[in-house]
């Protein structure tokens, strides 16, 4: 059972570092870096370059 209270507050961006092994590019299937940029953390790939923000703790990972 997760147990915030426990925890305490969480790094807003801890559950996607806990996953970003799994996380893939949608364009080229390339991995995944977090990085802060302008003040706000994104996803970018290693491989294409390709940028993906997150909004609300979601990375928006959808083809446009």
């Amino acid at each position: 059972i997760y147990n915030i209270e426990k925890q305490g507050i969480r790094n807003i961006m801890g559950w996607i570092d806990d996953y970003l092994h799994i996380l893939q590019c949608p364009f080229c299937k390339g991995d995944l870096e977090l990085i802060k940029e302008n003040g706000k953390e994104i996803l970018i790939c290693k491989k294409c370059k390709k940028t993906f923000e997150i909004v609300d703790n979601i990375p928006i990972l959808l083809k446009k």
